[in-house]
């Protein structure tokens, strides 16, 4: 198959989608497909980027300073050069537009002609979906909702997707069915062995690791009032069933870590070590190296985390350190709030076989599938 891979922006390391499209497009490579990829709204640039075929890869960077219909113009260009069996609209409306109301977006992609199957893929829905909104985020939802809406009527698209249950739910009530297809890992498969970010933790630890159960967050840290409070009943749970005592980490990037661990720490007793930002390679071999990993997403929404991912491709089960805001009916053994999990030990120590769900080889082989079985159906 021919895929063209559409999304905002694809600037390493600042895009979400973007990591996440590139990733996908060279499963895809070794799938045997051939991939463009094309950011139709790039911030992180002020003029047309071009490269072809690294990786097997052509990849075309628009400005989100060009004006609208150059970069519109541009992408029909290369839609008919390029003869895709498949333009995929990697979706979040606020790559597209500031405060993530794209109507613009559906009257130039409606002029868009073309004779390829169209996929969609909701990345993001829109603001005032769970309890919690205030009534900005409900009437702010309201115009996101309608223009994502005006989007999926301009493209008529063949099949659409979303990551998680709870949007697939939000956009099912309006109107669009979709299938699932959890994101992947944000991190490479790591190694064990390699024991680069290891090395920088304490002493104590270094010397009798086995008195230890060592925990990890990664990437964005989101405090929360219950937060102290769920570390502690983990810590005790830790030392009643292992005998062991808790030690918590941080690696990557988040803003405020060094003081809110600080707080924590004096507020809980527990080790608690910040290890900075390292190279995606030495993240995924400390992920690999930890008992478990922790985390402040809401569980209703895990399968929309390449972090949550990354844990779990690496053999590292999760647990949720705070309450949903919505019903989740998922049952997942390698990831579960801390309230409902009544064996910490067997949680931790379990069977990892389930790493394979969240790479990115996995991924790609659920969009083929369903590229394939749209077009038979």
């Amino acid at each position: 198959m021919r895929i063209l891979l559409v999304c905002g922006s694809l600037e390493p390391g600042r895009d979400g989608v973007g990591d996440y499209s590139q990733k996908l497009a060279r499963e895809f490579v070794k799938q045997g497909h051939q991939v463009f990829l094309f950011a139709l709204n790039d911030r992180h640039i002020t003029t047309l980027i071009e490269r072809a075929g690294d990786e097997g890869i052509a990849e075309i960077r628009l400005s989100a300073s060009m004006d609208a219909r150059t970069r519109f113009a541009k992408l029909k260009e290369v839609t008919d050069a390029f003869t895709p069996d498949w333009i995929s609209l990697q979706y979040v409306g606020y790559s597209f537009n500031k405060r993530g109301i794209v109507f613009d977006l559906a009257k130039q992609l409606r002029r868009l002609k073309t004779g390829a199957n169209v996929h969609v893929m909701f990345h993001e829905i829109w603001q005032g979906e769970s309890k919690d909104s205030t009534l900005k985020d409900k009437i702010i939802g309201f115009f996101q909702k309608r223009s994502a809406i005006a989007v999926v009527k301009a493209l008529k698209p063949k099949c659409i997707s979303t990551t998680n249950g709870y949007y697939q739910k939000s956009l099912s009530k309006a109107g669009i069915d979709t299938n699932k297809i959890p994101v992947f890992s944000n991190m490479p498969l790591g190694d064990h062995t390699r024991r680069k970010i290891y090395e920088q933790l304490p002493a104590n630890y270094r010397i009798d690791n086995t008195a230890y159960v060592l925990a990890c967050f990664f990437g964005g840290f989101h405090y929360h009032d219950l937060l102290a409070e769920r570390i502690k009943q983990l810590s005790v749970s830790i030392n009643d069933q292992f005998n062991k005592k808790l030690i918590i980490t941080h690696a990557g990037k988040s803003p405020g870590i060094k003081e809110q661990f600080s707080k924590l720490n004096e507020v809980t007793g527990i080790q608690m070590h910040v290890l900075g930002e390292w190279a995606e390679n030495d993240i995924a071999d400390y992920l690999g190296t930890c008992d478990v990993s922790l985390s402040n997403h809401p569980k209703v929404l895990f399968e929309k985390s390449g972090s949550i991912a990354a844990a779990l491709y690496n053999q590292c089960p999760v647990i949720i350190l705070r309450d949903g805001f919505a019903n989740d009916d998922q049952k997942r053994d390698e990831i579960e709030e801390l309230k409902y999990i009544t064996d910490i030990k067997k949680f931790i120590n379990q069977d990892p076989g389930f790493a394979e769900k969240y790479s990115p080889k996995n991924a790609a082989e659920q969009y083929s599938a369903m590229f394939k079985l749209s077009v038979k159906s």
